[in-house]
């Protein structure tokens, strides 16, 4: 029983599975799908595909003087290769340990169940006693031993399972003939591969300057190492809609239009590929580069020289840049009347919506879901509240619904008063947003009273008052409006 670990022998991992053909290019990964691309030789008859793949989803890249002759897919079990033997044998190691628990359990019940009772003589009394006492604890010893080892059994078998997701692999068989090169590239959908994307946003204050990293940690468990490849990475989802909706004439007080579901066509974006001689390093030992890139209608960030080994979960960074920037303090007065850090810059590329991670001055802050960020327009991104401003805010005047001249019309009054303070010791800019009701009718009318003038006012009610404040100063400002109405509305 000791030396139940000490038997256990495990061959090392090898990288790749009775996949020792298997040429992956690059993949391509949308919001929704990704894409393996894999060379071909035309050398050859068959080729091992990842995963299990359908005819119908392999996409031959083809030149004009290329032409498939014929081609057919066979779905082939894993059970005779490497991994798969490795996989078996530890999991008759794993339940060998686990009955042999079992056994030792029974064993020490049916121990602890003996009587000695029986035993005349005080020294055998004393012997049994021991005896049992020995041979439980000695049990009890063992099985500790091997659920120590069961644990780290476990582990290994856990990290071969995260190797190979699938359990059968696609053997495709086909007939190219090109007049010139001699191979191929197919595309074809993967479902093992999983990505995890986020953003490092920080911004310096004192250099005026937002960094955003782009990466991703990706992991894919299809039991070959990806070794020196491309990912082009999408921030849209594979299928798009390629044409405007039907026009159709709007009849007004005729009938209500039933709603019509319109089918989207597939996308095809991944022939917008960039020569690997552009992007890739030109030195002896490439190196991860990445690079941004944009089609006629389209953009996405390319990665190049990644290794992916199966089952390990690897950061892959897609994007490095700084912007210069502005900061500001904007105070929702509209909602809990707190002062956030907002960061407003210009952007030279597009970024999709992701959860992202914010520093300022390189401290961290906390996750937040930021909107898409648009090419050469202006974002904004806010750091969080800032402790140094005090806002006070108090409802100073609150007439509700009262007659105003006739019985037919009611008039409802509202004013605030805020109090801010600037503790920092430097000039701060703030923005107050405030919110005003719009209204829906002609004869609901809505008029600002407050004193003080607002900067801006937007048609969906929201209104701006922008001021600075020097250290240690303190601004009043006076924000309300009157809603006047008739009576029955």
């Amino acid at each position: 029983m000791k030396n139940i670990g000490q038997k256990i022998v495990l061959l090392a991992i090898v990288s790749i599975y009775g996949f020792a053909n298997t040429d992956i290019d690059s993949i391509d990964i949308f919001t929704n799908r990704t894409f393996v691309n894999q060379k071909i030789s035309l050398n050859k008859t068959n080729v091992n595909l990842l995963g299990k793949v359908r005819l119908e989803d392999v996409r031959f890249k083809l030149e004009d003087t290329c032409q498939v002759l014929n081609s057919n897919i066979n779905h082939v079990p894993f059970e005779k290769d490497t991994l798969g033997k490795k996989i078996e044998s530890l999991k008759d190691i794993i339940s060998n340990k686990t009955n042999t628990i079992k056994s030792l359990k029974s064993n020490i019940a049916y121990l602890e169940r003996t009587s000695i009772t029986n035993v005349s003589n005080a020294k055998n009394l004393e012997v049994t006693s021991s005896f049992l006492k020995k041979e439980i604890l000695d049990s009890y010893n063992i099985i500790y031993k091997i659920q120590k080892e069961l644990k780290k059994d476990n582990e290994k078998l856990n990290k071969l399972v995260r190797k190979r997701a699938n359990t059968k692999f696609t053997k495709l068989d086909y007939d190219i003939t090109c007049k010139h090169g001699s191979e191929v590239t197919i595309s074809y959908p993967i479902y093992n591969i999983s990505r995890n994307g986020f953003y490092e946003i920080n911004y310096d204050s004192s250099k005026k300057n937002i960094g955003i990293k782009n990466s991703s940690f990706i992991t894919q468990s299809t039991g070959v190492d990806f070794k020196n490849i491309d990912i082009n990475l999408y921030t849209y989802n594979y299928v798009h809609q390629l044409k405007p909706n039907i026009f159709r004439p709007q009849y007004l007080d005729i009938y209500k239009p039933r709603p019509v579901a319109y089918s989207n066509d597939a996308e095809v974006m991944m022939d917008s590929m960039v020569s690997k001689k552009m992007l890739r390093s030109q030195t002896s030992a490439p190196r991860p580069t990445f690079a941004y890139v944009e089609s006629t209608t389209k953009s996405f960030f390319k990665a190049s020289n990644i290794n992916l080994p199966s089952g390990k979960k690897t950061e892959v960074v897609f994007s490095k840049d700084h912007y210069k920037a502005k900061n500001s303090l904007e105070i929702d007065g509209y909602s809990k009347s707190q002062a956030f850090f907002k960061v407003e810059f210009k952007s030279k590329k597009l970024y999709g919506i992701l959860n992202s991670k914010l520093y300022l001055d390189s401290i961290y802050i906390g996750r937040s879901n930021i909107n898409e960020i648009k090419k050469d327009k202006k974002s904004s991104i806010f750091f969080a509240t800032n402790r140094f401003i005090d806002i006070k805010k108090e409802l100073v005047k609150d007439m509700k619904e009262e007659p105003f001249f006739s019985l037919n019309k009611l008039k409802t009054q509202k004013v605030w008063k805020y109090k801010i303070t600037n503790n920092h010791k430097k000039i701060q800019s703030l923005i107050l947003v405030e919110r005003v009701p719009v209204s829906k009718h002609e004869d609901i009318k809505v008029k600002l009273i407050g004193k003080t003038k607002e900067t801006k006012i937007d048609k969906n009610g929201k209104i701006y008052f922008n001021f600075e404040l020097k250290p240690n100063e303190t601004k009043e400002l006076e924000f309300g409006y009157e809603i006047e109405k008739p009576a029955n509305k």
